[in-house]
C-alpha cells in the first residue's frame, strides 16, 4: 500500500470517528483496525449492525450529520434484502469520506 493511500485510510477513519464522537458514539479506530480500506469496511460495518439494531435514531442522525446521500439509503432501508445492510452503509459512508477528501484537496490546490 502506497504512503497517499495509507493516508487517506488515516484520513477517512479521523473523519468518521470525529463524525461518530460529536454524538456521544465512541468509534476508537486504532491504526491496526484500518490499515486498509476493507479492515475500515469491516469494522464500520461490525458498529453499524449494533446501532442498526440497538439505536437506529441516533444511526439516522449520524448519517445525517455525515451527509451521507439520503436516495442511497432510501433505496437501501427500502430494499427487502436486510442482510448487507451494515456493510452497504459502511460503503456509502467511507464514499462519502473519500468525497469530501476529494473536494477539500481540490479546494486547498485551488482547482475548485
Amino acid at each position: 500500500m502506497s504512503n497517499l493511500q495509507k493516508i487517506e485510510v488515516q484520513e477517512v477513519s479521523e473523519n468518521i470517528s470525529n463524525a461518530f464522537n460529536r454524538f456521544g458514539l465512541e468509534l476508537p479506530l486504532s491504526p491496526s483496525d484500518a490499515e486498509t480500506i476493507n479492515d475500515l469496511r469491516s469494522y464500520l460495518a461490525e458498529k453499524l449492525k449494533d446501532l442498526l439494531e440497538n439505536n437506529f435514531n441516533l444511526l439516522v442522525n449520524t448519517l445525517y450529520r455525515i451527509d451521507v446521500n439520503e436516495q442511497k439509503l432510501n433505496e437501501l432501508f427500502g430494499s427487502k434484502n436486510r442482510t448487507p445492510i451494515p456493510e452497504a452503509l459502511a460503503e456509502l459512508i467511507i464514499e462519502r469520506q473519500l468525497q469530501k477528501i476529494y473536494f477539500r484537496k481540490k479546494y486547498k490546490e485551488g482547482n475548485i
